[in-house]
């Protein structure tokens, strides 16, 4: 048995091939039994093999062992495996599946425990955050890591992609920051957050604010405390003072936010200002308390003055309804019936009593006691009283019947009835004692004020109509002095009119002056007819001398004819025998002397009518251009255009032969004519509304354009200008007529702008020929100074080919830079600099030739030779070559084993084929394979071959010894070419 077990093949799942081991994981071996669950745990955690442990933790596939493999697993590549495995789990991917289990779905509670555990990496956390979106999982997940690292980027970025309410919400909580919130504020998911962010930044901003704010309200009361130092009333001052200290305790429970220093300074100037206060006013205390006393006496005067006012109207009252309720006036049927005349008496005592002993002083008592006197003597005259009251209701209904007057000549009648009942009213209103009822009284106001109102309007016209009167008084003595006796006939019929409508007073005013002109112009009615008679005579002797010769210009007649008839209306009234008779014989030679200018009229009329026909065929041309200025503006109305295919220059031609023609029609009669030019005016209007709509808009482009040139005198650029006035000119072309009143003022506002643009063009090109020129020669002067540098020099190494060449560039780059540019002299600089140039490669070729034949000097020193380091350092060549290359040779130098003769004799051929140069004849069929296994390997590998690593990897191979001086000698024609 013994010896049996020890030839007992093993497990598969301990096979020595890992392969077999991960066939058995996942056909033999089960996670439900207990025992292969701990091989697999072992495998886990002590195979040799990655593949096998990674092969046992899928078989497994469980969160807690992916957890511990990849914190405590021994293999690297184990951790980062159950690592991919954990994220993919909580990131819910199933990209690795390579078993036919599915992989294990955690829960979110489990998600959250494993968040919470310490087991979470940051890195794993931050990958997780920046995938998940479930609110559930972002919070916790943000919360475990802003515990290991507070960081507001974190924050931010979070805020920021997760674009969902709750998270958002919650991250809000956290920040106090009013920069970060608004900045926040514009990455809100909706309107609830970007209103919590907006309350927030409110709430901060008066949390910022309140102790400047709560420091200066307390300021203000303090103030307004030390204000109360002023020498004010100590009742003012108590009231003032009560309110400020209420205020003050009000915010003194906020001063918790401000600082100790603040705090105690403004609690000690509380304190003394307070201190201060009391002692200023303590003196005013006993006065104050004298002003209480005095006001509490007022108020006690004013209550007794308000009763016995009540008092004393009360008795009023009742003499007043005694007066109104008596049906007789018998003075004992009068007492007895209407009022206890004891009683009352009584209740006067009384009253003068109180009023004796009040507080009031004398003055004050003796008002009252009249009044009560009053009442005593109104007592004992109630009947005649009563009377009067009776008279004075029946004087209100005597006025009402009477109308208010309508005329002037009403007027002086009614206004005297009604001055008199006014007379009448206050005799009775003087006997009622003061007794009359409201009712009458409004009764009485009311009448007044319809009078007052209706004679108001009257009595201005009548006013007017008095300085009228006596201003025609004043014209009439003035025109008599001055002889123009027909006007005054005629003034003073109207005033002899007018004078009876004047009341009496205004009347007397004027009749001295009435009279007078009266009694003059009744004498110079009798010399009238004295004078009229003979002139009139005279000038129809003259009108009849015009009858039998008449005047050959029928015009000229017919205004001579006007002139006498003019004249004879001058002349007033003939004698009453023959006025009558002159005034016939004037009338029909009147008619005679006109009859030709009949004549005349009548041809004209002719002509009227033929003028007439003209200005119809003119309005009805006009109306046709009219019709077709309509259609066109209708037809480019309903194509949405502005007026673009009518000739306005045509049209305005047009307008302007109409307007000519029409004045030059002739004469038509006038009231046709001015029927005919309203007809005319009204059809052209829109015409020339048209054509000024035109010329208007021409106006504002032509004054946009003259503001735009205005605007460029202000630029610097001249030459930019330039072309934008040149563009502004050619716009001006473009633009139509803008009118004779504008059209020749606008061009020359806009070539003055040209002008002075132009000029300040031909000044800045003169000064920036001058600066041209003069940076001209300094870039001249400079590129010679290059070129004499390098020309004298001694020798031109290298570094000077380039220290003169960046001086070159930055010269260019001087010249280049300048406007204008200066084209003479960058083309020399240039030039020089690809001189420079090739100098430079040849300078270059050169040293590198250098470099390789010192290379292969000192190779050739090494080669069958033992040398170190420091003896390499003290060589001829060594200091003269790169660094690159020193380090090489140091470490040849340093190199223990011999390289292989055949693998250095195949990589000198390959670099003789890589660098396309000939091999000795006698190596062609080894050469051949070297290229054939080149070519290989370039396909493969695509890259380019660099030389100069050709050779390192020659030197790699291993020592030099004296055989390779000869393949030395070959690579150096290979590096160093003549």
């Amino acid at each position: 048995m013994i010896f049996s077990s020890l030839f007992k093949s093993k497990p598969t799942w301990q096979h020595k091939d890992s392969n077999v081991r991960i066939a058995a994981i996942n056909n033999d071996l089960h996670v439900q039994d207990p025992t292969h669950h701990d091989i697999l745990i072992n495998l886990i955690n002590e195979d040799s093999n990655e593949l096998v442990r990674r092969a046992a933790l899928i078989k497994l596939n469980n969160f807690d062992y992916f957890l511990q493999a990849s914190k405590y697993n021994s293999n690297e590549k184990v951790k980062l495996f159950s690592l991919k495995q954990l994220t993919d789990m909580l990131l819910e991917q199933q990209s690795v599946q390579t078993t036919s289990e599915p992989k294990q779905q955690l829960s979110t509670e489990q998600k959250i425990a494993f968040i919470e555990s310490d087991n979470a990496h940051s890195t794993l956390l931050e990958q997780w955050l920046n995938q998940e979106q479930r609110s559930e999982l972002v919070i916790p997940l943000f919360e475990q890591l802003n515990s290991k690292k507070q960081s507001s980027l974190l924050l931010t970025q979070t805020f920021i992609k997760k674009q969902n309410v709750q998270v958002q919400q919650h991250l809000l909580h956290q920040i106090d920051d009013s920069k970060l919130l608004e900045k926040l504020l514009k990455k809100a998911c909706d309107e609830t957050i970007a209103k919590i962010i907006t309350d927030k930044l409110q709430q901060l901003h008066e949390v910022a604010e309140k102790p400047n704010k709560l420091k200066k309200q307390l300021q203000l009361v303090l103030s307004k405390l030390l204000a109360l130092k002023d020498n004010l009333d100590y009742g003012t001052y108590l009231t003032k003072k009560s309110a400020l200290e209420q205020e003050w305790q009000q915010l003194s429970t906020e001063m918790s936010c401000l600082t100790a220093d603040d705090n105690t300074e403004l609690t000690e100037k509380y304190q003394l200002i307070s201190a201060q206060l009391t002692t200023i006013y303590a003196a005013k205390v006993e006065a104050f308390e004298q002003q209480k006393i005095a006001d509490k006496l007022a108020f006690d005067k004013q209550q007794a003055k308000a009763n016995f006012s009540k008092q004393i109207n009360n008795a009023n009252q009742a003499l007043t309804t005694a007066i109104f309720e008596s049906d007789s006036f018998d003075s004992d049927s009068f007492y007895s019936d209407k009022l206890d005349e004891t009683s009352f008496l009584a209740t006067l005592k009384q009253l003068s009593t109180d009023i004796k002993h009040s507080v009031l002083n004398e003055q004050e008592q003796e008002v009252f006691s009249k009044q009560v006197t009053q009442l005593r003597e109104k007592l004992g005259q109630l009947p005649d009283i009563a009377q009067s009251v009776s008279q004075a209701t029946a004087l209100i209904s005597r006025i009402s019947q009477l109308t208010l007057p309508d005329n002037l000549q009403q007027l002086n009648d009614r206004q005297e009835t009604y001055n008199n009942w006014l007379n009448d009213w206050k005799v009775i209103e003087s006997k009622t004692k003061g007794v009359l009822p409201q009712s009458i009284k409004d009764s009485q106001l009311q009448i007044v004020s319809l009078w007052q109102g209706g004679l108001k309007p009257l009595q201005a016209t009548q006013k007017d109509l008095f300085f009228q009167n006596k201003k025609k008084l004043t014209d009439i003595k003035r025109l008599l002095l001055a002889g123009k006796y027909k006007v005054c006939f005629g003034l003073f019929k109207g005033l002899k009119s007018d004078f009876t409508l004047l009341s009496a007073k205004q009347q007397q005013q004027l009749q001295r002056d009435y009279d007078n002109v009266h009694t003059q112009l009744a004498e110079l009615s009798d010399w009238e007819h004295y004078i009229a008679t003979p002139r009139k005579q005279e000038l129809l002797a003259d009108i009849q001398s015009l009858v039998t010769t008449p005047l050959d210009n029928p015009n000229e007649q017919a205004e001579k004819v006007k002139q006498f008839r003019k004249i004879w209306n001058t002349l007033g009234h003939a004698d009453e025998a023959v006025d009558n008779e002159l005034n016939e014989h004037f009338n029909k030679a009147c008619e005679e002397a006109f009859a030709p200018c009949r004549l005349f009229y009548a041809e004209q009329d002719k002509l009227r009518e033929q003028h007439l026909v003209t200005r119809h065929k003119i309005l009805a041309d006009a109306q046709l251009l009219a019709a077709e200025l309509t259609a066109t503006d209708n037809a480019n109305h309903e194509s949405g255009e502005l007026s673009p295919s009518l000739d306005f220059k045509k049209l305005d031609a047009q307008l302007n032969k109409l307007q000519h023609n029409w004045q030059h029609a002739g004469e038509i009669d006038r009231n046709e004519y001015k029927k005919l030019q309203g007809q005319f005016k009204t059809i052209i209007k829109p015409i020339k509304a048209a054509i000024s709509a035109f010329h208007q808009r021409n106006v504002n482009e032509k004054e946009a354009l003259i503001t735009k040139a205005e605007a460029l005198l202000n630029s610097d650029n001249v030459f930019t200008v330039i072309e934008e006035i040149k563009q502004l000119q050619q716009n001006w072309r473009n633009v139509g007529f803008a009118g004779n009143a504008k059209e020749s003022k606008l061009w020359q506002r806009f070539r003055t702008i040209n002008d002075e643009v132009f000029a300040k063009r031909a000044q800045e090109k003169s000064t920036q020929q001058a600066m041209v020129s003069q940076q001209e020669q300094a870039f001249s002067e400079q590129l010679q100074q290059l070129s004499s540098a390098l020309a004298n020099g001694t020798e031109t190494t290298l570094t000077a080919l380039k220290q003169t060449q960046q001086q070159a560039r930055d010269l260019l780059q001087q010249i280049t830079s300048q406007r204008p540019v200066i084209k003479s002299v960058a083309n020399s600089v240039e030039q020089f600099i690809n001189d420079l140039k090739a100098k430079i490669n040849t300078a270059n070729e050169k040293e590198q030739q250098r470099q390789w034949s010192s290379v292969f000097s000192l190779l050739n020193s090494l080669c069958g030779q033992s040398m170190t380091t420091d003896e390499l350092a003290l060589t001829e060549h060594y200091q003269s070559i790169s660094s690159f290359w020193q380090k090489r040779l140091r470490e040849q130098v340093t190199l223990n084993g011999v390289a292989d003769a055949t693998e250095r004799f195949e990589q000198t051929l390959a670099i003789e084929i890589l660098a396309k140069k000939p091999s000795p004849a006698e190596y062609s069929e080894q050469r051949m394979a070297v290229q054939v296994k080149l070519m290989q390997e370039q396909m493969v590998s695509g890259s380019d071959v660099n030389l100069t690593d050709c050779l390192v990897e020659w030197l790699h191979l291993g020592q030099l010894s004296e055989k390779d001086s000869a393949l030395l000698a070959r690579l150096k024609a290979v590096y160093c070419v003549s």
